[in-house]
């Protein structure tokens, strides 16, 4: 990495939304805000991949049909210096980037890990283990059908992220931190892990949700990534939640009517001959435990004193002065508008901040939340800090290392895998 390049990755000022094509030339912004350095570009002719990370059009490409690339390009695409310069400076929104990649590597490699069923392997790509559930229901549908993708296709269901060990799809990388955002859709907080998804175009997922990452997942929640950052827990394992997207589904369309009527019946029949209820999950049961809703809606629990009260003190603003702060900073015009709603939000931010240093860890967690379910690129800094210093203080390293890569890495659209769109 180039001594121009430290400097600017160290640099702890704001990025200019403009970066390097920012026309500013008053001198307070250029105090204020942070440029990436004007690096010439190399190897013009490899094939690079970019993303935007705040681009609401997701990436479409012209062809089916992707040139290989050798393992030292597809590493190169991730970790070369003036592709990340050029990745920083053109990640500013922008009607004509439609055509950004939103993929992260080529999927052209030679080496894949096996159909796995250690979960030591899922804590290592994944910093979770999976639950019996999982493999139960994999193990299901391989004794239903040759074809397992086929058979969820039929019915409008994409097996992915963890899935993909299961299926030997996951290719083995130098770099295991872009594991961390393999089907990571742009509102899944460390908290909640996709693992299937609405086939085609639609960003309705389906994933686990764990409280800790020691801990097996409370329940199985969805979300529509293309609406909003609301987590709804629908079940309490993957064969009800299952059944529940098949239910819905089969009412969508009189050609997927029979097909989601058939497997919805054998999911219902695998899951209670295994121990597995086929039910909707009980929300009033979170509801007990929870110490406060949240931005997304599923909550969060921390450890809290009932008597010293320590753990968790409230916001000190109201969700709804913290939302007309956002929709206020979302339609500021200029920089002057904007700066002038940030100075309102920053009370919230630094007194979560002194919660979380007089071990209050739930209030710098919530706040960490609502930062970053806003989804505004202005705020993203200060959700990666409050939230990865709440994890880390709540002992949940794992969820600390996972925001801070999805956070670098942080997606719109339908095709979050690793490599693009895999749907066939």
């Amino acid at each position: 990495m180039s001594n121009e390049w430290k400097e600017y990755v160290s640099d702890p000022r704001t990025i200019c939304k403009y970066g390097a094509k920012c026309y500013q030339k008053n001198p307070d912004h250029h105090k204020s805000y942070k440029h990436p350095p004007n690096l010439k570009a190399k190897g013009k002719d490899r094939q690079r991949t970019r993303f935007t990370p705040y681009d609401k059009k997701p990436f479409k490409a012209d062809s089916e049909d992707v040139k290989p690339q050798s393992q030292d390009a597809i590493l190169d695409s991730v970790t070369n210096d003036d592709t990340c310069a050029e990745k920083l400076s053109d990640s500013t929104p922008s009607p004509n980037n439609s055509k950004e990649a939103n993929r992260l590597i080529e999927d052209n490699h030679d080496n894949y890990y096996g159909k796995e069923t250690n979960n030591n392997i899922y804590k290592e790509c994944f910093q979770v283990e999976m639950p019996d559930d999982f493999f139960k229901f994999y193990e299901c549908l391989n004794e239903e059908s040759s074809s397992i993708e086929h058979l969820m296709a039929s019915v409008n269901l994409e097996m992915i992220g963890p899935f993909d060990l299961l299926l030997g799809k996951l290719p083995k990388l130098d770099n295991k931190d872009l594991y961390l955002v393999h089907w990571r859709f742009f509102y899944d907080v460390p908290e909640f892990q996709a693992v299937l998804k609405k086939k085609g175009k639609s960003e309705l997922h389906i994933g686990y949700f764990r409280d800790n990452p020691n801990d097996k997942p409370v329940f199985l929640a969805k979300n529509d990534s293309s609406k909003d950052c609301i987590i709804t827990p629908v079940a309490e394992n993957i064969f009800a939640a299952v059944y529940w997207f098949l239910q819905n589904e089969k009412s969508s369309s009189p050609f997927m009517s029979i097909a989601c009527q058939k497997l919805s019946e054998k999911v219902k029949k695998w899951g209670e001959s295994n121990g597995y209820k086929v039910e909707e999950y009980e929300k009033k049961s979170r509801i007990k435990i929870q110490i406060c809703k949240t931005f997304h809606g599923a909550g969060i629990v921390v450890p809290y004193n009932k008597k010293t009260q320590i753990g968790y003190r409230k916001l000190v603003e109201s969700n709804a002065n913290i939302k007309k702060m956002f929709q206020k900073l979302e339609e500021a015009s200029g920089e002057a508008e904007k700066s002038k709603v940030l100075s309102e939000i920053q009370p919230l931010i630094t007194y979560s901040s002194i919660a979380l240093d007089e071990c209050d860890f739930g209030t710098g967690l919530e706040a960490g939340m609502a930062l970053f379910c806003s989804g505004i690129q202005e705020l993203q800094s200060s959700a990666t800090s409050l939230l990865s210093s709440s994890y880390t203080l709540l002992k949940r390293e794992e969820f600390a290392k996972i925001i801070q890569v999805h956070m670098k890495h942080r997606r719109k659209g339908p095709d979050v895998a690793l490599w693009g769109n895999k749907i066939q």
